[in-house]
């Protein structure tokens, strides 16, 4: 079927609805070929309803953004005996992640849950009705691309999108587009299979596919996101809140490893040590700390977080604790597109962070923090919610804002990563009370699904403290986090206590720093405190010091 051809067909509708009463405020109709429209303001509605019916009179399909889910049911709400109700409907919205898979954002469409038509305008029926034609053209000049690239994507998205009842209008598109009729079962499933192979566990793929029509449009928008997985794309929020089966298909696929070798896909997402090499190109994992089987700690870390499992990490400083949630993170992206969320005390620690993934070629990684502009905070987010970023690090502070929520809203989280987890426990508390707002975040955000596992590292932690951190997750989350304790021994450093008191601390930090510098060429030294007060006194009289010697 030609484009004008399909076009001529349809009869576009869209509705303005009150959110109270659910009673239909305004609408507008609009042909594809005639000039004139049908608008309805204000006035009788059962009236206004019968006019619609003699204006679609001519047309085979009722054509709308969001009109399955929106504006049919209305319509129904307000007359059942409608004759518009029985046309096949072609929903522009439900095609736009097929047609854009890798930016399912279409320019005119707003970024939530309804895919709205015309971010940013007052609403307006007759300019949205006007709006869906431009929509399908374009979507229909996409899935041609489509066409030429991957037809085997096109002809496993055509037998999905068209298994359900009053399929027609779907069809007509396809079949547009394919210049074929729906393909049957058999020739679906091969090319459903062919899109998959390498993308996905072999075991899960032949799960999948005897149910396969079943969940028609679950799997399309699965297998479409598939298609392009590991660029900068996700899953539109509208799919994952109406098909919710999309988001459980394409972890089932890509997220579920299973333990046959000869499933390329499991064993090469699912080792540690490959997945290090894929991502940093180093070939082992740091030899120290080691468990008692000689096992490196951080490759624990990371195998356990890669298994779905929470866990608690403690390991010296300088030992590579980033590394184990950056390869969990940076896999579930690949994998699902999921994001990773850091929680970090320090602004300092999250810059370095970002600028050390970016000396790595890895730019996924973005930060939100209050030293930013303005611009800058809103390019931050914006590259969240658009896919960009596979980690977003953050305060616990900035948990309480709103914008970081809603943003968050839009992204499926796949881990949630508190570094400094020290902080969970009593000191941390008094220092950071908001770190204890973290697990009341998380319960809240997951609603009632199982939360996302928790990745918690530090290199500062007492027995007590380490019961304190999974007491804590435990009572308020019900996660069960595994312990891996790597020591805080470091080679390349040594303790000392010296005994001292109130009048001669002072004294006696300038006879440690005079004992262990060295006499000659430049050194320095730290002096930690525990206030800032504390601090200028011990800087006052190092200078004071500094300036009698003189």
């Amino acid at each position: 079927m030609e484009l004008e051809t399909l076009l001529s067909k349809c009869v576009s509708v869209d509705l303005e609805v009150d959110p109270n009463t659910g009673r239909i405020q305004s609408f507008a109709a609009i042909r594809f070929a005639p000039a004139d429209t049908c608008i309805y303001s204000r006035g009788d509605l059962a009236a206004a309803l019968r006019a619609l019916d003699d204006y679609a009179a001519g047309t085979e399909f009722v054509l709308g953004h969001n009109v399955i889910s929106h504006d049919l049911p209305y319509l129904r709400e307000a007359c059942s005996s409608l004759q518009i109700l029985a046309k096949p409907p072609i929903d522009t919205l439900r095609l736009n992640p097929l047609a854009f898979p890798r930016n399912p954002y279409h320019r005119l469409v707003k970024h939530y849950k309804g895919g709205i038509l015309q971010a940013g305008s007052v609403s307006n029926p007759e300019l949205d009705a006007g709006l869906v034609f431009t929509v399908l053209r374009n979507q229909l000049a996409g899935l041609r691309k489509l066409a030429r690239d991957d037809s085997d994507l096109l002809t496993g998205l055509h037998w999905l999108a068209t298994s359900g009842e009053k399929s027609q209008g779907f069809e007509a598109v396809f079949r547009s587009v394919r210049d074929a009729p729906r393909p049957g079962g058999s020739e679906a499933q091969r090319a459903i299979r062919k899109v998959l192979q390498g993308r996905a566990c072999i075991h899960q793929i032949e799960l999948a596919i005897p149910e396969a029509e079943r969940v028609g449009w679950s799997l399309a928008y699965a297998l479409s996101w598939i298609s392009v997985a590991g660029e900068n794309s996700v899953m539109a929020p509208w799919v994952r809140h109406q098909f919710p089966e999309a988001g459980v298909l394409v972890r089932r696929l890509r997220d579920t490893s299973c333990t046959d070798p000869a499933c390329d896909w499991c064993r090469s997402w699912s080792d540690p040590a490959r997945i290090l090499e894929q991502w940093f190109g180093f070939e082992r994992f740091r030899p120290k700390p080691a468990s008692d089987d000689g096992r490196s700690l951080q490759e624990t870390i990371v195998a356990v977080a890669l298994a779905k499992s929470s866990v608690l990490g403690i390991l010296p400083t300088g030992t590579g604790k980033s590394l184990c949630y950056q390869l969990p993170a940076l896999a579930a992206y690949h994998r699902t597109s999921a994001l990773t969320v850091v929680i970090s005390p320090l602004v300092a620690l999250m810059a370095d962070q970002v600028a050390s993934l970016k000396r790595q070629g890895i730019a996924s990684c973005v930060t939100v923090n209050g030293l930013l502009s303005l611009p800058e905070r809103h390019n931050a987010l914006d590259r969240v919610r658009l896919g960009d970023a596979s980690m977003l690090l953050i305060s616990p502070e900035q948990l309480r804002n709103p914008t970081v929520w809603s943003i968050l809203e839009q992204r499926e989280v796949g881990y949630w990563v508190v570094d400094e987890a020290h902080c969970i426990s009593k000191w941390g508390h008094d220092f950071r009370p908001d770190y204890r707002y973290i697990a009341r975040f998380i319960r809240e955000y997951s609603g009632d699904s199982e939360p996302a596992p928790l990745i918690c590292l530090t290199a500062t932690a007492k027995p007590s403290v380490i019961d304190d951190i999974c007491e804590h997750f435990e009572e308020k989350l019900g996660v069960d986090l595994k312990r891996i304790d790597g020591g805080v021994h470091r080679d390349n450093l040594s303790f000392e206590v010296v005994e001292t008191d109130k009048a001669g601390k002072l004294g006696d930090i300038v006879l440690v720093l005079e004992d262990g510098l060295p006499e000659e060429g430049t050194s320095s030294a730290i002096v930690y405190c525990a206030t800032r007060n504390a601090a200028e006194r011990v800087s006052e009289f190092q200078a004071k010091r500094r300036h009698l010697g003189e």
